[in-house]
């Protein structure tokens, strides 16, 4: 174990995780890229994080997110805490209690993820993020055709825009290049058969994707998220994208600084 006194250098030294040693995360949504964010986030080295996802887990969810089947029948946010607190017991984990923390909480923390895909929770962000706030705000998610490609749009507690206000800039700019054509179905919308409906009856479709390719396209995420916090100015914000080595032909990684950040 790393836990050893004669052990001095971690066996993630020198790596983009490293910006969450020590760091207060709050993950907003535990499903197919929020359950493993969390755990790859634990294993980095943060120090305390909150999780907030009422939804129940249920044994379909068990074939790409991040939990068992004595997990079936608790919320995401309680199962998740307590693998969390079994990977390491000085983390310190909170679940929240609904869909998102307490503001004043939120605003305090060090890194705020939205993995929830929510319309509204957006919404509550762009309101969040006009406040005084420490809190780096990255929002992700992956595409419904493959769960391949991934984004992160990240938002610096200085940046001029708000996190809508950001997506909007990037998917301009990116459907505008056809270059990053493969990107472009991350703010399009979703194409017949682009969604499944997983169970007879169930009338919420979702997105095609394995847990083999939602855990790489969250660890890539995490690199990313990472490698921001690790900036010793101001972090840059902007929109990181990114795709699996099986996802159709493209860029593998594009990052598009925020409009009004001309900083690389």
């Amino acid at each position: 174990s790393d836990e050893r006194q004669e052990v001095t250098t971690r066996r993630d030294d020198n790596r983009p995780v490293n910006g969450f040693q020590g760091k207060t995360v709050h993950i907003w949504g535990c499903g197919g890229l929020g359950s493993w964010l969390a755990e790859f986030i634990a294993r980095a080295g943060a120090s305390a994080i909150t999780v907030c996802d009422p939804g129940t887990i249920t044994g379909g969810l068990l074939v790409r997110q991040n939990y068992t089947e004595a997990d079936v029948g608790q919320t995401k946010a309680d199962a998740l805490a307590a693998r969390l607190r079994a990977i390491r017991d000085d983390l310190t984990v909170t679940v929240a209690e609904g869909s998102v923390p307490d503001p004043a909480v939120s605003l305090s923390a060090d890194l705020i993820i939205d993995a929830t895909v929510s319309h509204s929770i957006t919404t509550y962000l762009d309101t969040l993020a006009g406040e005084d706030r420490t809190a780096l705000i990255a929002q992700v998610a992956t595409d419904a055709r493959t769960g391949s490609l991934g984004i992160a749009n990240i938002c610096a507690p200085d940046a001029p825009c708000t996190p809508s206000e950001l997506d909007d800039q990037a998917g301009r700019s990116v459907v505008a290049d056809g270059a990053l054509e493969l990107y472009h179905p991350l703010w399009e919308e979703a194409a017949e058969g682009d969604e499944l409906i997983p169970t007879r009856g169930c009338s919420v479709p979702t997105f095609h994707g394995s847990a083999a390719d939602l855990a790489a396209v969250a660890a890539t995420l995490v690199n990313m998220i990472g490698l921001h916090l690790q900036q010793t100015e101001t972090p840059v914000s902007g929109t990181h994208l990114i795709a699996l080595p099986h996802a159709p032909t493209g860029p593998r990684h594009h990052f598009r600084p925020a409009a009004s950040d001309s900083r690389e």
